[in-house]
């Protein structure tokens, strides 16, 4: 811990190695009670290569929450096993978008299905490579999660049985939220895109999908699990969840900033990632209102195609840069404001307070 302005601020490295380890440890127990087979190997290997990297953001969150409740600090709670659990979600929600997005790479690396369709032609096997990438990344992902809801179910057993029960409840409905994110995510990428029409990527359903694919699992749900398991009582977990949800989303704004203007180096995404996918987010949709409409005709013949030319596609990121990004910016700007407000009339402690507006700056401030 180091200590600001009276404050403790939790040392965000050291815990980030903690949770590594758990992470890794976390697999190891799943995979060594279902037994070995030589035959698994590569299914194995892509699991734990799945799970490397990152910054292991949603079990630090799952620390602060408890460190909330209980008045200790991030960390001291033997809670490294349900911080674990979020990251291997995280890792089996990574594994399944990689493949609904068509998604080569993460992180500098192949993605699941592309490294298992690469291992099938190296083996000489018979079939499509492509075909077996596909559905063994499914089930990679299908494995993760049956890891994380295997170690969440241990880190309950360690907690009261009530609490036990509580944090349990709220993890498998954490994942059936986020199915029903990627749902809407997908559906919205089918909807044809025209022209002449103002609302063809409306605002309102975009930041639903930002709110049940990511926001709340990304940031509030580890929050209140922490809470939870700390020992908080429901009006301290809905206290904590009106502060962080407007932070959420407004984290996820920003990583969608990050996929049309980022840079591959500082954030693994190349530029115009998101516009290549057909992402339909909120900064395209603030983006698709206030162009002419012969901007709107580039964005629509380039959206979602993956082989759009770099001429259209640096043009494309020009339109969103031109009409989208600064009221992009102001609704962050608004979220932030709005978090902080909550935070301000919530009547938590002065330490708890603390933690939550240091955990305020690291989701909302621009990095790339």
């Amino acid at each position: 811990m180091t200590s600001t302005a009276g404050q403790t601020r939790p040392d965000r490295a050291a815990i980030a190695h903690r949770i590594d380890l758990a992470t890794r440890a976390a697999l190891h127990r799943t995979l060594d009670e279902l037994g070995p087979s030589l035959l698994l190997e590569p299914l194995v290997e892509a699991a734990f290569t799945t799970i490397e990297g990152g910054k292991r953001l949603r079990g630090s969150f799952a620390l602060i929450g408890a460190a909330i409740a209980d008045g200790r600090d991030p960390g001291e709670d033997d809670l490294d096993a349900l911080a674990a659990a979020l990251e291997l979600y995280q890792a089996s929600a990574l594994a399944h978008d990689d493949l609904v997005d068509h998604s080569d790479t993460r992180r500098g690396r192949p993605t699941p299905h592309v490294a298992l369709a690469s291992s099938h032609r190296a083996s000489g096997w018979r079939g499509s490579a492509q075909d077996y990438g596909a559905a063994a990344a499914i089930l990679l992902g299908d494995l993760l999660l049956s890891a994380a809801d295997h170690t969440v179910a241990g880190a309950a057993r360690e907690l009261p049985p009530g609490r036990g029960s509580e944090v349990l409840t709220r993890f498998t409905l954490m994942h059936a939220e986020v199915a029903l994110g990627q749902y809407l995510d997908v559906r919205a990428e089918q909807v044809p895109l025209d022209a002449d029409d103002d609302e063809a990527v409306p605002l309102g359903a975009a930041l639903e999908v930002v709110r049940r694919k990511s926001a709340r699992y990304s940031v509030v749900h580890p929050l209140a699990l922490g809470v939870i398991a700390g020992g908080g009582d429901p009006t301290l977990v809905e206290t904590v969840e009106r502060v962080a949800g407007p932070w959420g989303t407004a984290f996820q704004l920003r990583d969608d900033d990050l996929g049309v203007f980022g840079d591959l180096s500082a954030t693994g995404k190349p530029t115009g990632s998101d516009l290549l996918e057909g992402k339909r987010t909120p900064l395209l949709a603030l983006t698709w209102a206030r162009a002419p409409r012969a901007a709107r005709v580039e964005l629509a013949a380039g959206l979602g195609h993956t082989d759009t030319s770099p001429q259209l596609l640096s043009r494309m990121v020009g339109i969103v840069e031109e009409y989208g990004r600064g009221p992009h910016e102001e609704l962050i700007d608004e979220l932030v404001s709005r978090g902080a407000r909550e935070l301000a009339d919530s009547g938590l402690d002065a330490r708890a307070s603390a933690l939550l507006a240091d955990l305020g700056d690291l989701l909302t401030r621009r990095e790339a």
